[in-house]
């Protein structure tokens, strides 16, 4: 092999190239560079380890004390139907019989509202409450606000509903999610 070129003389002579690039400058500034970008990191990740939290799953149904409620609703089971999007809620309430939760499953969401740290807070137009004679005799939506603070299964709070009347505290337990049967086939 007397006519062939052996390769490591040019390996030897990019890697010398190479060195000469590499400066002791160059060396601190990418060393200080990428320390830099790790301490930031480090400095993000325990600030939001300690400071950010996220909102408890409370979506589900809640059904109502009938005790716990205003003088108009107290006679009639109501279950509040929560959806949840992070901070962000939104629900129905509605007749706790089975066919006004199935309506309430089909409908848009008439309650809406956050989840902050002191609780939840929900509001919106209600259509036709029963037992409350301004909502039902005119057909109109009852204007409902609620606060509450979720304690494990139960959900406590005050309930307004309309702008006239004081806020009446009540108490609400979740109910059980039903899981889907799967069929075999």
């Amino acid at each position: 092999m007397p006519n062939a070129q052996c390769p490591m003389p040019n390996a030897q002579l990019l890697i010398t190239k190479m060195m000469n690039h590499l400066s002791l400058k160059s060396l601190a500034f990418y060393g200080i560079a990428i320390g830099s970008v790790a301490l930031l990191f480090k400095v993000v990740t325990a600030y939001g380890e300690a400071n950010l939290k996220a909102a408890p799953a409370i979506a589900g149904n809640y059904r109502f004390d009938p005790n716990s409620l205003p003088e108009c609703l107290n006679s009639d089971v109501l279950v509040l139907t929560i959806e949840q999007s992070g901070v962000y809620l939104s629900g129905n309430l509605r007749s706790g019989s089975r066919e006004g939760r199935e309506k309430t499953a089909q409908e848009k969401p008439s309650l809406f509202g956050k989840w902050e740290t002191q609780g939840l807070n929900l509001s919106g137009a209600v259509p036709n409450l029963a037992g409350c004679r301004d909502s039902t005799a005119t057909g109109q939506n009852s204007s409902v606000k609620m606060r509450g603070i979720v304690e494990q299964e139960s959900l406590k709070g005050k309930i307004s509903l309309t702008d006239k009347t004081a806020a009446t505290d009540f108490t609400a337990q979740r109910e059980a999610a039903v899981q889907p049967q799967k069929q075999e086939h």
